[in-house]
Formats: structure tokens, C-alpha cells, sequence
């Protein structure tokens, strides 16, 4: 079952879009769990009390929230949801980097916009649960998820792994043979000894990636190809 959060404080734009996401779910035979929240806070909260959100629709205007602070607390407290954001102006979209926004629509909502928004949203979180590559060193094999994977390192033939929310894990390897394996939209080689995750990169500085996780990658690359790069990554569908 898919777990969609929906969230504007105009209740006739709310259950609008609640028709909509519904109406898709019956028309391709899915299950969706869909939950309704007048504001930013309601939707934290639940968050906090133990509701895991795939999918969070946000209102950008939302009386004195703005809906990107809102997606910000989501990303800071650890929530992997794809963010769609819906508006009246696209004047936030900028905003929309770094919390990875999947989609940015505008309203009206459309049944056309919303389909591909959920489209895309099921595909992005299709990729993420069921790709895994397979490592080896001296200690074991391991079955790595790539949407784990923060960024891995090179350093004399050891390429070392560094995964969201478990140990680092070392690997004699060429990073070479990593990024192919690794042969998913979300990894940028940005340096010859770094492989990034694109998916966890919070700003793009002067010569490096600062990531959510705290940690910097630098990068070789000119900055304005990897501000380029990293644009189209997290806004491909404005």
C-alpha cells in the first residue's frame, strides 16, 4: 500500500486533490492510504507520531506556513517521501532544490498533472525499495540498496562506501567498477575519487557538495557544470 499525505489549508483545494489522487488509485486497481491535513503542523505531527509518508502533495501558501519550510522539516527529521508541491506561483521553485521536490505544479490542478506527478512519484520510489547491487571484501557479500548509498570514496584501489544510517564498508575495487554498477540518475562522478548521490546533496558550494548528512564531497568539475547538473537533477519536471 501506498501512504500519500496531502496537505493545504483551503479545504476545497484539499479535497479536490484527494478526489484526484483517488481517482487514480481506482483507475489503475492500487491502494493508496490517503490522509488529509489542514496545515503544515497537523501533517509534522503525525509524521511524528508515527505516519510514513510515499507521497506528500504540499500547498506552498498555507496562511502564515510556507509550504518549503514544512518540506525542510520533513527532509531534517529523515522522511525519503517524494515532495509535490502545488501553488499558485512558481516564484518558490528555486526553494524546491533543496528539499528534492519531485514535481512543482501549478493550479488549478489538472487530473493530467496530478497522473503524472503519481507517475513519476511510483516510479522514483520503485527505483529506490528495489535496486540493490552486490559487494564483496574479506569480511562477507553484502546486498547494498543504492538509494543507501551517500557517496563512496576512492583512495588506492579501496573504495569506501558510506550508507545512510549504518557503518561505512570497504571495498578493494576501481571506483570505475562502482559508478557502473551504480548506472542510476541519482550518482554524479564528480571528482575522480568521489561518487555522489545526488538525492542527498543539500547545496552546491565554490568547489564542493555539502550533504545532508553533515559531510562535504569535493568536486573537480567547473561549479557552474555541477550547479547545471544538479538543477536538472532535482528539478527535471519544472
Amino acid at each position: 500500500m501506498v501512504s500519500i499525505g496531502i496537505c493545504d489549508d483551503e479545504e476545497p483545494e484539499l479535497e479536490s486533490l484527494r478526489g484526484l489522487v483517488a481517482a487514480y488509485a481506482r483507475g489503475r486497481g492500487l491502494r493508496f492510504e490517503i490522509s488529509s491535513f489542514g496545515s503544515g503542523e497537523d501533517l509534522l505531527m503525525a509524521r511524528e507520531g508515527g505516519a510514513d509518508f510515499d507521497v506528500v502533495f504540499l500547498d506552498v501558501y498555507m496562511g502564515l506556513t510556507n509550504g518549503v519550510d514544512i518540506a525542510r522539516e520533513l527532509r531534517e527529521a529523515g522522511a525519503d517521501c517524494c515532495i509535490v508541491f502545488a501553488t499558485n506561483s512558481r516564484s518558490h521553485a528555486i526553494d524546491g532544490y533543496g528539499v528534492h521536490a519531485l514535481q512543482y505544479l501549478l493550479k488549478p490542478l489538472s487530473e493530467r498533472n496530478v497522473s503524472m506527478a503519481l507517475d513519476q512519484a511510483l516510479d522514483s520510489l520503485s527505483r529506490r525499495k528495489e535496486r540493490f547491487i552486490q559487494l564483496s571484501n574479506r569480511l562477507g557479500r553484502y546486498r547494498i540498496r543504492l538509494g543507501d548509498i551517500v557517496y563512496a570514496e576512492s583512495d588506492a584501489r579501496v573504495v569506501v562506501v558510506h550508507l545512510r544510517g549504518r557503518e561505512d564498508l570497504s571495498f578493494y575495487m576501481r571506483l570505475d567498477d562502482l559508478e557502473r554498477l551504480c548506472d542510476d540518475g541519482r550518482f554524479l562522478r564528480c571528482h575522480k575519487s568521489f561518487l555522489v548521490n545526488l538525492d542527498f546533496v543539500y547545496a552546491v558550494e565554490s568547489r564542493s557538495l555539502r550533504l545532508e548528512t553533515g559531510q562535504s564531497v569535493r568536486f573537480s568539475m567547473s561549479p557552474q557544470a555541477v550547479k547545471s547538473l544538479f538543477a536538472a537533477y532535482v528539478a527535471r519536471a519544472l
